[in-house]
């Protein structure tokens, strides 16, 4: 990380270290439950303009007005959202990677398990207690309407939950991946892999941790590197702190993929940490 860069993040309060050799140190970034009660804070308080580019706040806020407006939202007898809603959404979200077409192409139509972002925005919304089921409609809570008048909530409530939370068990089953259990620490070095453009390849190097279950993914060429890319870089491209660029992003290639840190990225997370290795944590 350069002297300059150390300067800006130190000039907005963002950081006051970059050498994480300290074992105490990587400790306590592993173990920050992202709450705010560590080194780690996330800011709830950015306006729509500065999460524009989270692809998770935004959508997740057209779901509350969705709901808001038509009464809640329709639930099948399984209790997964109904084709009516996911229509509309594969339209409306226009999620990167679920675009129509590409969703239209292998469904006739679309239940929750074949729209990944329908179903993940499902869970992490009941999860932070956004929306509540009431029968067969998935309603607004308290929570849910706050958050309509407060756009950084979003993004600081389901950051967490996407991360450190293992609610998206087939992904997680599939990847064997272990990066909630040490995702601050995966964070930081995210962010420091990221001052400039760097491939997927040399983030997995600088962030996953030897003894991660991710590096026992077999069956074909990096297929760890594939499984973390798909569990953990391209949702921070959806929460708008990385940018993604690739020659054809609908095949992954992890010397091609690369990635980038936004300017969202440090004005929505904080690394609260005292030069010499200790922590400088406000109250």
């Amino acid at each position: 990380m350069s002297d300059t860069l150390i300067q800006q993040l130190e000039l907005h309060g963002v950081l006051r270290l970059t050498a994480t050799h300290d074992l105490t140190l990587r400790w306590t970034l592993a173990n920050d439950s992202l709450d705010g009660s560590g080194v780690i804070s996330l800011s709830n308080r950015l306006d729509a303009e500065a999460i524009s580019a989270s692809v998770v706040a935004t959508r997740g806020r057209m779901m509350l007005e969705y709901a808001r407006d038509n009464g809640g939202i329709g639930l099948t007898k399984s209790g997964a959202l109904n084709r009516k809603f996911l229509a509309w959404a594969v339209e409306v979200f226009d999620w990167p990677g679920y675009e129509p077409a590409e969703v239209y192409a292998v469904n006739k139509v679309v239940d929750e398990i074949d729209y990944l972002p329908g179903w993940y925005l499902h869970e992490v919304m009941k999860r932070r207690t956004f929306m509540r089921k009431h029968k067969d409609r998935l309603l607004l809570s308290p929570a849910g309407r706050e958050a309509l008048d407060r756009p950084g909530l979003l993004q600081a409530e389901l950051f967490p939950e996407t991360f450190k939370g293992r609610y998206l068990p087939s992904l997680d089953a599939a990847f064997m991946g272990d990066f909630d259990l040490y995702f601050g620490l995966l964070l930081w070095q995210v962010r420091r892999a990221t001052e400039g453009w760097a491939s997927a390849r040399e983030i997995f190097r600088a962030a996953v941790i030897p003894d991660d279950a991710i590096h026992e993914l077999g069956g074909y060429r990096d297929a760890p590197i594939h499984g973390f890319h798909l569990r953990v870089l391209r949702f921070l491209t959806w929460f708008g702190v990385l940018e993604p660029a690739a020659t054809d992003p609908r095949r992954f290639d992890a010397d091609e993929f690369r990635y980038r840190a936004t300017p969202l990225f440090d004005r929505f997370v904080h690394f609260h940490i005292a030069a010499g290795g200790g922590t400088d944590v406000p109250h």
